[in-house]
């Protein structure tokens, strides 16, 4: 439904833009004299996205150390790999929301905003969720509030409604051009699509045994249903003749970017690499699939011998 509703909130869009109309959250201008020259030269960093990262690496390495030894949460003192995953995971979160991409995405370019998009949704996310060991998610699973959320996103199609719902909402033309004008708004799109992408990719990457493991043929169709809303979206913005949000329409021009280019280049980015990464997930998850079905043929052929020989030697003696 989402799909056919937004080229029909698309053309209101124009519409209401050529008759004048102004919805109640059209009341701030785009902040365009406080963009930074040369913003991507520019290596700031936001206190609030600092402290609030190392904040989530001290829990978390407060609960893979100290906790887990203190309260017994598990023997378990390897998963080096878990950790890593995690780190990078933060680290790819800090580049992304501070800095020449944080610039370029706020005051400059569309097509650098879903880069930054991107990359919380199909890196930070996936690597977010592999770097928490199925102890750690099992702990956490005892809390009551936790275990509802759990329950209530516990299905593939929920997670699908959830990430893709959230997409399609935040792609709507004025809500995205509200999430430029108001930094707020922004901060509060931005961790609608962490939220439901860790719930996104957490039916796929998650082992812990209390939650449900989707057969490897439920997870391929669910990977590739999730590259069809990204390939719909990105379709229509890249194809769309005319600019479909205003918020970059009178950014400072650079690197001789026109508008309706970095429309086109931003869409793009949407319908192809954001579909690779899915798409090399689901030939990943293919291949586990076989290599199982493999050792489990290679088990039964291992079984039936065992016992052929068993029933050999009943007859000898």
């Amino acid at each position: 439904m989402l799909p056919v509703l937004l080229p029909l909130l698309l053309a209101v869009s124009r519409a209401s833009a050529h008759t004048g109309v102004v919805l109640p959250w059209d009341t701030r201008e785009f902040d365009y004299a406080n963009a930074p020259p040369d913003a991507w030269k520019v290596l700031d960093l936001h206190v609030t996205v600092v402290v609030g990262i190392l904040a989530f690496c001290w829990i978390y390495r407060q609960a893979m150390t100290t906790w887990r030894v203190r309260y017994n949460w598990s023997p378990v003192t390897g998963e080096t790999w878990r950790q890593r995953c995690f780190y990078l995971g933060q680290l790819v979160l800090m580049l992304s929301l501070n800095g020449p991409l944080h610039h370029l995405s706020d005051y400059y370019l569309f097509c650098a905003h879903m880069i930054q998009h991107l990359m919380l949704t199909l890196i930070w996310a996936p690597l977010t969720v592999l770097g928490m060991p199925d102890w750690l998610v099992e702990k956490a699973l005892t809390v009551p509030r936790i275990k509802r959320l759990s329950d209530f996103f516990g299905s593939l199609p929920v997670k699908f409604i959830a990430y893709n719902g959230t997409l399609f909402f935040w792609h709507i033309p004025y809500m995205y051009d509200l999430a430029i004008r108001d930094h707020n708004v922004h901060i509060g799109e931005h961790l609608m699509f962490m939220s439901t992408a860790v719930i996104a990719w957490f039916g796929l990457l998650c082992t812990a045994p209390s939650l449900p493991k989707p057969h490897r043929f439920a997870q391929m169709l669910y990977l590739f249903c999730m590259t069809l809303p990204m390939k719909i979206l990105g379709a229509i913005i890249t194809l769309s003749s005319t600019m479909i949000y205003q918020g970059y329409v009178n950014a400072p021009r650079i690197w001789g970017i026109t508008p309706l280019m970095d429309q086109r280049y931003g869409g793009l980015l949407m319908w192809l690499p954001g579909g690779l990464v899915l798409w090399s997930c689901m030939i990943y998850v293919f291949a586990q699939w076989l290599k199982e079905e493999r050792a489990e043929r290679a088990r039964d052929v291992l079984a039936h011998v065992a016992a052929m020989q068993r029933e050999g030697e009943g007859r000898a003696t």
